[in-house]
């Protein structure tokens, strides 16, 4: 059973009271799945910008260079922008991270942000609900955008890749026409 499926039309008080302290305890460990999730997606994020597009001067570094850098603790907003300033990305790509990352933000800063957001009533958990689902179908298309990337980079470096990594790779390589993204070689020129 999916959280969006459950009903909260209760027969009697009783029924009601337990009813609601199982979909309020669902709902809890949803936005803590969603918050790991979310956790994932940056850290495979900013990696795949590490090893599959680093800045010009880490280019011909060794994976372990790359992997080495101590940039990780900066935030996915400026990961993004400087892939933006590295890449020419697929407009809707481009308006996937966009989106992300203005719900990813709600969500982490001001989570009861969305209007109607509220634990207390049918109509509130819903509102939760949706947004979870929002983030969390953003966040798996941009992990699978990401894993793609490295996989193509595996094959370009003669690395061995992951059946993970071959089947993300699968699921988003005819989706976006003219490609996911593109390495901009003017940048530093």
């Amino acid at each position: 059973m999916r959280l969006g499926d459950i009903r909260l039309e209760p027969s009697n008080k009783l029924l009601g009271k337990v009813m609601n302290s199982t979909v309020k305890t669902k709902i809890l460990a949803k936005i803590g799945y969603t918050f790991l999730d979310i956790q994932l997606t940056e850290k495979v994020v900013k990696r795949a910008i590490q090893i599959a597009m680093p800045d010009d001067k880490k280019l011909f570094s060794s994976l372990e260079e790359k992997l080495s850098a101590k940039d990780l603790a900066r935030p996915l907003g400026v990961f993004l922008t400087e892939l933006r300033k590295r890449a020419f990305l697929n407009e809707s790509v481009d308006l996937l991270l966009s989106r992300y990352l203005v719900n990813r933000n709600i969500f982490i800063h001001d989570i009861v942000a969305p209007e109607g957001w509220s634990l207390k009533s049918k109509e509130g958990i819903n509102v939760i609900n949706m947004q979870l689902e929002s983030l969390l179908k953003d966040s798996s298309e941009i992990r699978n955008i990401f894993t793609g990337l490295i996989y193509s980079w595996k094959l370009q470096s003669d690395v061995e890749a992951s059946g993970y990594e071959e089947k993300a790779f699968e699921a988003i390589s005819g989706k976006y026409e003219g490609g996911i993204m593109a390495r901009n070689w003017n940048t530093y020129t």
